[in-house]
């Protein structure tokens, strides 16, 4: 592993409301260009499952609770705390992916706005009106959160395609349980847990 001053805060842990000691052991997160090692993960069990499910359901409710205005500024906050770390998010994208370094930017590039973009879904109409069968009646389809979403982000587009799924599911009143591909852990989840 590279020296470093100090251990990143994701180093042997699993993100649930806040780091833990991973359950189900460790990981090394492994540069497949040359096989160093660049940092070691977490890895869940079932108990680190329950858990992180058990606080997203918690969080669900005061969560969807928040003003749809809120939740969008919210996610537009951490979209641009992404585009300040864009380099960083693409330097682990070359190192965990195996990635040239454009492909990394584009990534990073491309999640800040999906992040942008679902932040604007909060504002669309929640609900449609539609003629009814019965006579003098109409009928209301309404638009509300699920309630805890999981998400599986693969290793070849770990930061897009999670965050593909996460920001909308988030700027919509939902809470979400990420998990990303053992290969990416870093891109594709501990840095995403950061922001």
């Amino acid at each position: 592993m590279r020296e470093t001053k100090e251990q990143p805060i994701w180093y042997g842990k699993v993100f649930s409301s806040n780091w833990v000691e991973a359950r189900g052991g460790v990981a090394n997160v492994v540069d497949p260009s040359n096989g160093d090692i660049l940092g070691i993960t977490g890895v869940a069990n079932g108990e680190d499952v329950d858990a992180a499910v058990n606080a997203a359901k918690r969080a669900q409710k005061e969560w969807a609770a928040i003003p749809f205005s809120e939740r969008a500024a919210i996610v537009r906050k951490a979209a641009e705390k992404l585009k300040e770390r864009e380099h960083e998010f693409a330097d682990w994208n070359v190192r965990e992916c195996g990635a040239i370094r454009p492909k990394g930017l584009w990534e990073a590039g491309i999640a800040y706005e999906q992040m942008h973009q679902a932040a604007g879904l909060a504002y669309l109409s929640n609900g449609t009106l539609f003629p009814s069968a019965v006579p003098g009646r109409m009928n209301l389809c309404q638009r509300v959160p699920v309630g805890v979403v999981g998400v599986i982000a693969p290793w070849n587009f770990p930061l897009f395609l999670a965050m593909r799924s996460v920001a909308p599911a988030l700027a919509l009143g939902n809470a979400v349980i990420l998990k990303p591909d053992l290969q990416t852990a870093v891109t594709g989840g501990a840095l995403i847990a950061e922001i």
